[in-house]
């Protein structure tokens, strides 16, 4: 499937070529009347296709819900008991043919024709003054590209480089004027939903604001022109929706502290809570997110997440098992957080002799806690590399390590033995056999190596972090401290 592009400037233009893995909708819901359906027909003059397929937009994906025959005289009906749910969908064919339609609050029993030749241009509608405006937009808006297209043959290229500035300015003035004649149609609510944020200046007082004030006011409005509550967004194309939340945390929050990002993302939650489906969107994706990020302080994030909106029984999507496992893991990490103190450990070393967590950072400045084994591909490389960098800095910054074997069975434990001598890995190993506590659980040991580095008080100063980013914080951040 060809991707469907948007500009930024000219809106809802798309060139689908096939559609051939489509995943299908299972969308279905009841109605205080009865159960919801729909009935919608397409007459194509001149159609040669058998099939013609439904589908509709979500997030950054396209779905077919229906698939429709050809009657031998170019006329498709697709009817099923079943709900539209609010959003842009389109007609495609197997050639790459296409026109999209809107559903919001009329009942969807429409009828379209077109031609052949072109899907697009020729699209008519009954029974929907919705799609009527939609569709006058678009011939206003055809008009000024194929005057546009007509200019770039004819002109010189300064003169079509003035020209096309002087028509990007009329597309601009096209869709405001939508926008102001028809504010309640879903059309023009994707548009402004594309409007940028503007940024003041100054403050109520006339003092000019900082690049930092500035920049704190485009993230407490990012969403302002974003019908949030109003479930119909989510099933937009990718860039009026998906791209616009992606960019919120890869470019705007990013880099940002857990408690200002906290704030922001319940802030944008609160504004879709009159749209179900956004609110499912925003919550679920916004927790994977932080669950599987590899910056060490975002652990908060998804443990805010999932106490705030799954532990009180917001995610009714989510199933009891589903719940119940991000809820446990949810208290676990927040046990482990970066500024937490770290749960004691008592285990043993290879002459059995045991070592306690809380002696072994009284004892020293700062303290590597590792979980590792022998049979673990990324260990091998890891392990080595960080006993080397340890090697070049422990003394000089009083670190000590407390290494365990993360898998203490009678297989594993020679292989163990036999890497710790090869390696010279001459800092404190202990298997994890015997220990005072369920350090798999308690520490979330689902993959290895595992490593987190403890001041004297047994406070977790880092974890998540590469040989590479360990040398990086021992000279940005310990060195102060030396």
């Amino acid at each position: 499937m060809k991707k469907l592009v948007f500009s930024t400037r000219i809106l809802l233009l798309a060139a689908l070529i096939c559609l051939p893995n489509f995943a299908l909708s299972k969308e279905k819901k009841d109605k205080k009347d009865g159960k919801a359906s729909y009935r919608i027909s397409l007459h194509v003059d001149g159609a040669s296709d058998d099939t013609v397929y439904m589908g509709n937009y979500y997030a950054k994906g396209t779905y077919a819900i229906d698939t429709a025959l050809n009657d031998g005289k170019g006329n498709y009906v697709f009817s099923r008991d079943r709900e539209l749910f609010p959003g842009l969908y389109f007609f495609t064919n197997q050639k790459g043919k296409f026109f999209e339609f809107v559903v919001y609050h009329e009942k969807p029993e429409f009828s379209f024709n077109t031609k052949d030749d072109d899907w697009k241009k020729h699209v008519k509608v009954k029974g929907s003054k919705e799609n009527e405006i939609f569709y006058a937009f678009h011939n206003e808006r055809r008009s000024m590209t194929d005057e546009l297209e007509a200019a770039s043959k004819r002109m010189s290229e300064e003169e079509f480089k003035e020209f096309r500035n002087g028509m990007l300015k009329k597309n601009d003035s096209l869709m405001l004027k939508y926008i102001s004649m028809y504010p309640d149609c879903m059309f023009t609510k994707m548009m402004e939903a594309t409007k940028p944020i503007e940024v003041p200046l100054v403050n109520d007082k006339g003092d000019s604001l900082t690049a930092t004030e500035r920049w704190e006011y485009y993230a407490a409005h990012y969403f302002d022109n974003m019908p949030l509550g109003d479930d119909f967004i989510v099933r937009t194309p990718e860039n009026v929706f998906y791209k616009k939340i992606e960019d919120y945390f890869n470019v705007t929050l990013k880099n940002t502290m857990p408690d200002f990002i906290i704030s922001h993302i319940d802030a944008m939650v609160d504004k879709s809570r009159t749209a179900p489906e956004v609110f499912k969107y925003l919550v679920h994706t916004t927790s994977e997110r932080f669950l599987q990020s590899n910056v060490m302080v975002y652990d908060e994030v998804y443990v805010h997440m999932i106490h705030r909106y799954y532990a009180t029984g917001e995610a009714v999507w989510a199933s009891p098992s589903s719940i119940d496992e991000n809820v446990k893991r949810a208290d676990t990490w927040e046990k482990i957080l970066v500024g937490k103190q770290a749960p004691e450990l008592i285990l043993y070393d290879t002459l059995h002799h045991p070592h306690a967590l809380s002696m072994e950072c009284k004892r020293h400045q700062y303290t590597l806690l590792m979980f590792w084994s022998p049979t673990c591909g990324h260990c091998k490389v890891t392990i080595p590399e960080m006993h080397e960098i340890y090697e070049k800095y422990s003394k000089d910054y009083d670190i000590a390590a407390f290494a365990i074997l993360s898998e203490p069975d009678d297989h594993t434990r020679p292989l163990w033995k036999k890497f710790i001598h090869q390696h010279n890995l001459d800092w404190l190993n202990l298997d994890g056999g015997e220990c005072n506590v369920d350090w798999k659980e308690v520490y979330d040991v689902t993959t290895t190596p595992k490593i987190f580095l403890l001041d004297r008080d047994r406070k977790i100063i880092a974890k998540k972090f590469s040989p590479e980013t360990f040398e990086g914080i021992i000279k940005n951040q310990l060195e102060k401290v030396k």
